[in-house]
């Protein structure tokens, strides 16, 4: 799994400030400067982090040829690691303390005493030990900013970021639901109601529906996040609050192929029909350990899904399917993060070639595209009278079981209709003419 070749699991970074006139030269000694250096026995550090050449992950000697391509810096990033096992370690220790006070004589050894016997105790099972070793591949488009890391793990993502950083002088934003609705072109009413949105409400589809409010149980409150003052935190407050639309997008994604069954206009990309398949995980916005995870041919249209959302429980992990006139997608969706997995893409033509990756990339581009436009038509929904009108009042029939209303159904098809030809084509019209 990497940038060269299987299936895609990556998270999309853009970069923060601008490229050097000279990049080339400054980016290849900056890669140089911070290239991996191995763990020795007797160092302190028990892991090691730094730059390898891409599927290589002992070539430390970079250059130009392996790190650049067209338009794209290729890089490994390599992380070793010691891993003692604790059973070993605790025995060894043990041994070395009865030694040691056999011919101290005491009957207690201090702490300083026990603490250098486990210094050297692990110095001398590192030197039995390889280190584990890993590398992920990095893939950043120069022209776009968009730096693909084919890697999940959060204390990656952390040690990645921070080596980036350091080796380029390039601030790092990991994509997010907010990121990607800023980067969505929305007109100015869009944005207005995107600094004010809030999670899906029940309590306002039950109103629509004139249904009492007990009926589907109390309606959570969302969490406000916690931190410190100022600009910067109050953009880390918004992009943290507003991670509910990642589920929302997905639970659209659903409802809408079950409802309105319509394939979605995204203008120039054409109609393209979407659908959850084979996977599908929904968690609790309040406590993200009541979490159900539903497998099988249809894992959307099973009851135990339909009650999981009753509850108030929205998918934060889905497997979506996604049929255009060009090509099929498919990918595991991690909604809070805008993350990707287990991604499949069509087969490139070209075979070990310089150009199978270039094909690969641009068919790459092509899903990350796709992914943005449907988030874009449901940011035009979302965003809209379509919502509390539409597909509030539509979630809680569906999730109780009950006809949808016609009145209701005809607000959801009509939405549809005008994304097609309304906000995002406008939307689109005007990215054409620039």
């Amino acid at each position: 799994m990497g940038a060269r070749s299987g299936t895609l699991t990556f998270t999309r970074f853009y970069t923060q400030g601008a490229l050097p006139k000279d990049l080339r030269r400054r980016f290849l000694e900056a890669a140089r400067l911070r290239v991996f250096q191995p763990l020795k026995p007797d160092d302190d550090a028990v892991e090691a982090t730094g730059w390898c050449a891409m599927e290589r992950p002992f070539d430390l000697t970079l250059d130009a040829g392996k790190m650049f391509h067209d338009s794209y810096v290729l890089l490994g990033f390599r992380v070793d690691r010691y891993r003692i096992p604790g059973a070993l370690l605790k025995s060894q220790v043990a041994d070395e303390e009865q030694r040691a006070l056999a011919r101290s004589k005491k009957t207690k050894l201090s702490r300083n005493e026990k603490l250098e016997i486990r210094e050297r105790v692990v110095v001398r099972l590192r030197k039995r030990v390889t280190p584990t070793s890993k590398a992920i591949d990095l893939c950043w488009h120069l022209d776009s900013g968009v730096v693909l890391f084919f890697g999940h793990s959060k204390r990656l993502l952390a040690d990645f970021s921070a080596l980036f950083e350091k080796s380029f002088g390039l601030g790092l934003l990991e994509d997010n639901p907010h990121a990607a609705a800023l980067r969505a072109g929305l007109g100015r009413e869009h944005e207005r109601a995107l600094n004010d949105v809030e999670p899906v409400s029940f309590s306002n589809g039950r109103k629509r529906l004139g249904k009492r409010a007990a009926e589907l149980g109390p309606e959570p409150e969302p969490a406000a996040p916690e931190v410190a003052g100022g600009v910067e935190a109050d953009a880390l407050a918004r992009v943290e609050s507003t991670r509910f639309l990642g589920s929302e997008f997905l639970l659209w994604l659903w409802l809408r192929a079950e409802l309105v069954d319509k394939p979605i206009s995204l203008s120039e990309l054409g109609d393209v029909e979407v659908w959850l398949d084979n996977q599908l995980t929904l968690e609790s916005d309040i406590d993200p350990n009541e979490r159900v995870t539903v497998r099988g041919a249809a894992p959307s249209g099973s009851a135990e899904a339909r009650e999981a959302v009753r509850a108030q429980k929205f998918p934060v992990r889905a497997r979506v399917a996604v049929r255009s006139p060009e090509h099929e997608f498919a990918f595991v969706l991690v909604a809070p993060r805008f993350a990707l997995a287990s991604g499949a893409i069509p087969a490139v033509l070209a075979k070990d070639t310089d150009d199978s990756f270039t094909e690969r990339m641009h068919l790459v581009e092509r899903l990350l595209s796709t992914v943005d436009r449907l988030y874009g038509a449901f940011l035009d929904e979302r965003l809209s009278d379509v919502w509390p009108l539409g597909w509030e009042p539509a979630i809680v029939s569906w999730a109780d079981g009950d006809a949808i209303p016609g009145g209701v159904l005809a607000r959801l098809v009509n939405g549809t209709r005008q994304v097609a030809g309304g906000a995002s084509g406008s939307r689109n019209k005007k990215a054409r003419s620039k």
